[in-house]
């Protein structure tokens, strides 16, 4: 309905010749939408009514060949959420609004696009204007990048942002190294991640470190090994953060991949060393549940979380998801839990 509305509105407008108009058609024919609409009702059980949070998005991606070289992109997230007062407060923006260009074995991206490096959240809606190229050489890719982000920055700035990164494949062995620089300041970061198969279980380890000029210790190192028995996935990590913060994304978004999986407890947390298990299970086809326990201390306070999760799947690209999640940072208890209708396409 949506591609048939936009070739009517047009042609009904009288802004087409009948030629123009099946270019025009040709071109809707050959758009790929995909993208998401998500509820969720998020609960902080700690405020005195357990103040509880409704939010919506709705993202809309829309690719394009342009010809046998270029393809378009194009990306919408809209959202509305509710705040402390009860009010709501409601977004749109155009997060991608790019052109990738394949040049033999390159890839360019250039325009408005999400941007990349473990510096920044992989959900997608951090907004960056930039190029990005990969390149492969041999064995490895060498990405390479130079954004103008759009978001407040975790160090305090906001800047235009360098970041170079080579990612390769040797043996079993999965490997990235990334070095950003922020123009005309101080900060730097770097990071390495790698993760290799040893029979049937999988070893990883990431490492990152911001450098913003001052003696502050921002980092974040993560060893894990993680496996699957049957329905049954597990996950034993360690992780440490430095004494000033863990968090090392430009955007200070949590949903980056190098932060686990705490609702409570994350590499926000300053100082943190930490021991994080996981256990998933498979009920049927639809149900899966999990149970996610941290514990540890930040500095020489103690802390510790445990998240139960459970997942429905009513089909392919239609489910439903709940956890809550409970902890304590020193003598100071905190409960937190979602619900979550999510629809894919």
């Amino acid at each position: 309905m949506i591609k048939m509305s936009l070739v009517a509105a047009v042609a009904v407008a009288g802004l087409t010749t009948t030629s123009s108009a099946a270019n025009l058609e040709d071109a809707v024919k050959n758009t790929k939408m995909t993208g998401y609409v998500r509820y969720r009702l998020e609960t902080n059980h700690e405020a005195a009514d357990s103040d509880v949070n409704e939010k919506a998005k709705a993202v809309y991606k829309f690719t394009t060949p342009v010809n046998d070289t270029v393809t378009s992109n194009v990306k919408i997230v809209a959202g509305e959420s509710s705040t402390a007062n009860g009010d709501t407060k409601a977004s749109m923006a155009v997060t991608e609004a790019n052109f990738v260009v394949k040049a033999g074995a390159a890839t360019v991206i250039a325009g408005l696009q999400t941007s990349q490096s473990p510096f920044f959240a992989n959900n997608g809606d951090t907004r960056s204007h930039g190029v990005t190229a990969l390149i492969p050489a041999g064995a490895m890719t060498i990405a390479a990048a130079h954004y103008t982000t759009t978001v407040p920055s975790a160090v305090g700035i906001t800047e235009d942002i360098s970041a170079l990164g080579a990612i390769g494949k040797f043996g079993a062995a999965n490997v990235e190294a990334w070095y950003a620089t922020v123009n005309n300041t101080d900060v730097t970061a770097m990071a390495v991640l790698a993760s290799a198969k040893a029979g049937p279980v999988t070893i990883a380890a990431h490492t990152a470190e911001v450098d913003n000029g001052t003696s502050a210790d921002i980092s974040n190192t993560q060893l894990a090994v993680s496996g699957k028995a049957g329905n049954i996935s597990y996950t034993a990590a360690y992780a440490t953060t430095g004494t000033a913060s863990g968090d090392v994304t430009v955007d200070g978004d949590t949903d980056s991949k190098l932060i686990f999986a705490g609702e409570i407890l994350s590499t926000k947390t300053k100082d943190l060393d930490a021991m994080v298990l996981s256990i998933g299970a498979k009920v049927s086809d639809a149900v899966k549940v999990g149970l996610l326990h941290i514990t540890g201390e930040t500095g020489s306070t103690d802390v510790d979380e445990t998240k139960l999760s459970v997942g429905y799947k009513m089909s392919k690209n239609f489910g439903a998801s709940a956890w809550y999640s409970t902890g304590a940072v020193g003598s100071t208890d905190h409960a937190k839990s979602r619900i979550e209708v999510k629809y894919t396409f």
